[in-house]
């Protein structure tokens, strides 16, 4: 059994293509929410984790500040009492070699800068050497490049390598009056810019005349961080500069970082992930959701076209059908019939066995009707509670051979039913009419006819079919069995 091509129907596969989402083609909410989450939070992290880079570094650049202000004014104070004692010793032209190493002590001692001296005594040749600190960097001959210097005429500052360690070699005077301090460079940073020892940074010492060959003095080692690297230049008393490079290792960096961004990364995944994960199920949840509505609305759209008790057409579809049927008989100028059949008292039968047996009879009938439509284009309906109905398209006298199959077919099942006295099974009466391709063919008039010949066969006893044919080119026909 179907409808024709006319009849309103459900394209259930449309419908799912136009609902089923492209799974393959489009990205899924959530995984489109954990990847803007990750990548916000990402960003987010970078931006903090430079900022706390920023001000790792800028804390750094603070401490060399400190540190390099404390080392000039260390020098400074060291030059100025090494200009003291050569002031002191232009006052006293005779003084002795141990009178200026007793003064010096008083000077110069005290503030840890100058170690050592070179004096050239009225009445010798060779300068004379010695300590002013404990520990100082003497030695037992002098080195050439020293000799050198304090032969020189200018007052001048250099820095001197003396075996392993590194010396700032300050000369002042001439003739006699001529002097040579040298202070402990090792020793005088490392006293002066305790930040950056403490702190393991690298610390690089150039001068003009040998910046071009490296550094003359270098402190630290470690990974530097290229972006901490700094210069700070200080003048010395004779005009010359010495430049102290600093640079902040990774490790050092790491140290003075909170990590706050990690912190906030981990975090904003986390949340991110949650919620995507919320998204999900409730994706799915909407998902279900919508799945059971289109579960529900095909069921309403069976429900509302089937009857649910026989699984066939209900008395809407019918009436649609019928009416759709009509208009292609006339446009196709084919005739039209229709059968409609009910169950020989079934309010009795339906008080006496009870609602249950009497559902159970009306679908052991429909099965039996079904098996008597064979024709793809016929059409049974469930019309009313007893009531069936065919429609039967381009058929003419033929009609009333199903009416009698049916009745036959309904007779051979042999239902009981005791609730009438004269009659011991289950039968139907049939109402049959057949219209012609006519202005006339509608299918109120149609069905009204048909309903006719039905009372008249129920009327007349029931267990029979009374049918009418209508004829354009001879008499009408009318059957009564």
């Amino acid at each position: 059994m179907s409808v024709s091509d006319e009849t309103p129907t459900l394209d259930k596969s449309s419908s799912e293509s136009s609902t089923t989402p492209k799974g393959k083609k489009r990205i899924d909410v959530a995984v489109a929410f954990v990847l803007c989450g990750a990548l916000f939070s990402l960003l987010i992290f970078l931006y903090m984790f430079k900022q706390e880079r920023d001000t790792a570094i800028q804390g750094f650049h603070v401490q060399i500040a400190q540190d390099t202000a404390r080392f000039e004014q260390r020098l400074a104070y060291s030059f100025y009492n090494v200009a003291s004692l050569q002031a002191y010793l232009d006052l006293s032209p005779q003084m002795a070699g141990m009178d200026l190493s007793a003064v010096a002590s008083r000077i110069v001692n005290p503030h840890q800068g100058v170690e050592a001296l070179l004096w050239l005594p009225e009445g010798q040749l060779n300068p004379t050497q010695f300590s002013v600190a404990e520990g100082a960097v003497v030695t037992d001959s002098l080195d050439p490049a020293v000799v050198d210097i304090f032969n020189g005429e200018s007052v001048t500052s250099q820095i001197v390598q003396l075996g392993e360690r590194s010396v700032i070699v300050r000369a002042s005077g001439a003739g006699a009056q001529r002097m040579l301090a040298l202070l402990d460079l090792d020793n005088l940073i490392k006293t002066t810019l305790l930040n950056s020892v403490e702190n393991e940074l690298v610390v690089h010492l150039f001068t003009a005349a040998a910046e071009a060959n490296g550094p003359v003095y270098s402190l630290g080692q470690g990974t530097v961080a290229e972006d901490s690297i700094t210069d700070k230049t200080i003048t010395l008393l004779d005009g010359s500069e010495l430049t102290l490079s600093f640079a902040a290792t990774e490790s050092y960096l790491a140290g003075k970082m909170n990590y706050t961004s990690l912190f906030f990364l981990l975090t904003g995944l986390l949340l991110s992930f949650l919620l995507a994960s919320y998204l999900k199920r409730l994706s799915q949840h909407l998902k279900r959701l919508k799945d059971e509505q289109d579960i529900m609305s095909e069921q309403m759209i069976d429900t509302s076209w089937n009857d649910p008790l026989t699984g066939l057409v209900n008395r809407t579809h019918f009436d649609e059908a019928l009416d759709i049927e009509c208009r292609r008989a006339v446009r196709e100028f084919s005739p039209l019939s229709i059968i409609l059949l009910r169950i020989d008292d079934f309010a009795q039968y339906s008080e006496h066995y009870g609602v249950d047996a009497a559902d159970i009879l009306v679908q052991r009938i429909s099965e039996t009707l079904k098996s008597c439509v064979s024709r793809p284009g016929d059409i049974l309906a469930r019309v009313d509670e007893s009531q069936f109905g065919f429609i039967l398209p381009s058929t003419n006298e033929l009609v009333v051979q199903l009416a009698e199959r049916c009745s036959l077919a309904v007779r051979t099942l042999a239902l009981p039913n005791e609730s009438e006295a004269k009659d011991l099974c289950v039968t139907v009466s049939l109402g049959v009419v057949t219209l012609q391709p006519t202005r006339l063919l509608t299918a109120e008039r149609l069905f009204d006819t048909t309903m006719q010949q039905l009372e008249q066969a129920r009327e007349a006893g029931g267990d029979q079919y009374n049918a009418y044919i209508e004829n354009s080119t001879e008499p009408s026909l009318t059957y009564s069995v």
